[in-house]
């Protein structure tokens, strides 16, 4: 057990002197004051856990001291000593908060040890108790931040799937991706079933002078592997040696300005037609796991979206050059 801090008032030296010596067995580290005033100054700079204050001070009474450490400090247990034993100030100890009375003299170190154990019980209950609220706390703030990110996400959902035009659909992809995960950059490129190659075709926070030199090959770089790779990405911080040696001078000069990076891989039926990837993250908060699932979820449904767009262009295309014969029975 570690020591606990403990701050002795009363104007007698000796007295106190007796008290530290009947404390010398116990995990205590004492401090000490002659009156109410000096107490108040040494607990506006020290750590103290444990008061142990006799109730006739010089100048502001020793209830006056429990008093005023119950408002500004109610962490802090407050023994109380007293040669007055009266009702009066048993009460009035008590009620304001006392952890302890006990009356003088203190001629073994039982009842003082006792009482110092009761307040190290006491100051443990409320240590494990506010470790139990923060805890529930942190649950209750991870739990709202899940219900608005799924909120956040039914909302892009439904944007999504009232998009007429593949362009605006994945511009609003990387948007509203680039916005709720906090990046700086967003980049969505898709793979050209003809040449194979893998070009930009929306992007946020980068020159859109980048986006169209880019929109139809990408040159070999990070994107263009992990693009291949197929697989999900998460890096909280400054790329990996490997990845980064994977990086063109053009990604490194343009795109991997600040640490964190999330790439989502795009399929359709199974098979690998793009990527959507965010960049660079506030560094007081990386990327986590949560954020990938977010990208993961809306990329999946905006490839849900994306097929049933190219399904329409290819019916109406369809009904222009007269593929679909009419119906049986039809004139």
């Amino acid at each position: 057990m570690s020591a606990i801090r403990t701050l002795i008032v009363d104007p007698a030296a000796d007295r106190r002197k007796e008290l530290q010596l009947l404390l010398a067995d116990q995990p205590v580290e004492i401090t000490e004051a002659a009156s109410s005033e000096r107490a108040l100054e040494l607990l506006k700079n020290q750590l103290v856990e444990v008061v142990l204050t006799d109730t006739e001070l010089p100048g502001k009474s020793g209830l006056y001291l429990l008093q005023t450490i119950k408002k500004n400090h109610p962490e802090i247990e407050v023994i109380v000593l007293s040669h007055n034993a009266s009702s009066f100030n048993v009460l009035q100890a008590l009620r304001n908060g006392a952890a302890d009375f006990i009356v003088r003299p203190v001629d073994t170190g039982e009842p003082l040890i006792n009482a110092l154990n009761r307040a190290i019980d006491h100051l443990g209950r409320r240590r494990r108790q506010e470790l139990r609220l923060r805890e529930l706390e942190r649950k209750n703030g991870h739990l709202n931040q899940m219900l608005a990110r799924m909120k956040s996400l039914q909302n892009a959902v439904d944007k999504l799937a009232s998009a007429q035009e593949v362009g605006v659909l994945l511009q609003s992809l990387v948007d509203t991706a680039m916005a709720e995960l906090g990046a700086d950059k967003g980049v969505l490129a898709l793979v050209d079933q003809a040449s194979n190659s893998l070009g930009i075709k929306a992007g946020g926070g980068i020159p859109a002078s980048v986006t169209r030199i880019f929109s139809n090959q990408l040159p070999a770089g990070l994107l263009v592997a992990m693009a291949r790779r197929g697989k999900p990405v998460l890096i909280p911080g400054e790329l990996p040696e490997g990845l980064a040696r994977l990086s063109s001078q053009a990604e490194r000069q343009i795109l991997l300005t600040r640490p964190g990076l999330i790439s989502a891989p795009l399929r359709i039926r199974e098979k690998a037609v793009g990527l959507a990837v965010v960049l660079g993250h506030a560094e007081q908060k990386p990327f986590d796991e949560q954020d990938l699932h977010y990208l993961l979820q809306l990329s999946h449904h905006a490839t849900i979206v994306l097929e049933k767009l190219g399904l329409i262009h290819q019916l109406k295309r369809g009904r222009e050059i007269g593929a679909f014969p009419c119906a049986t029975g039809a004139p």
